[in-house]
């Protein structure tokens, strides 16, 4: 059983594992593969699905900050950009993944909408495994993203419901074509 072995690997009890392991399904990053866990990959069409929710969600998370987002909201997101785009030029993936996530987690405090919230949280564990899926390219330009995340904060800091909205869509939309290019590339297609 995987627990036992975490557990003894980790030299704890079963109980937080069998605790961490729960939280992980649930946010699903793991699915049951026999009696083992599994970490998810996406497939083509999953990744699809993911971002057709993603895109409409985020569509709203733009709109709300735009409405109501505060000085402190629009400071935090403006240094996770600045953080992404350091990351980027230092060659560190991870750090990128980290501040873009930042930026979005920001926007979607800013939108003051818990129930928006909660809706997000159901699709994170796959955002995070496709937003991987997004950057894992070399070739993608992590400087386009922050760019894109640039134009959505704008738009933010201006008030502009229209233009967050049509920007984040812009973003999401680039997110996709990413990703599938990415999946393309593996596929050999």
């Amino acid at each position: 059983m995987q627990e036992v072995r975490t557990a003894e690997m980790l030299q704890v009890s079963r109980t937080p594992v069998r605790e961490a392991l729960r939280q992980l399904e649930r946010e699903g990053l793991v699915v049951s593969w026999g009696s083992e866990l599994k970490i998810i990959d996406l497939t083509r069409e999953e990744f699809g699905e993911i971002y057709v929710c993603r895109t409409a969600l985020e569509r709203i998370v733009a709109e709300r900050s735009a409405l109501h987002a505060d000085p402190e909201d629009l400071d935090e997101m403006a240094a996770a950009i600045k953080d992404a785009r350091r990351a980027s030029l230092a060659g560190d993936h991870a750090g990128v993944v980290s501040a873009n996530t930042r930026f979005h987690d920001g926007m979607l405090q800013s939108a003051r909408m818990p129930t928006l919230r909660q809706l997000m949280d159901t699709i994170r564990g796959p955002i995070l495994v496709a937003r991987h899926r997004v950057l894992a390219d070399s070739s993608v330009s992590e400087t386009q993203i922050c760019d894109e995340h640039e134009r959505v904060l704008a738009a933010i800091r201006r008030g502009d419901v229209e233009a967050a909205q049509e920007n984040m869509v812009i973003h999401m939309n680039q997110d996709v074509q990413r990703g599938l290019a990415n999946f393309d590339r593996i596929l050999g297609i």
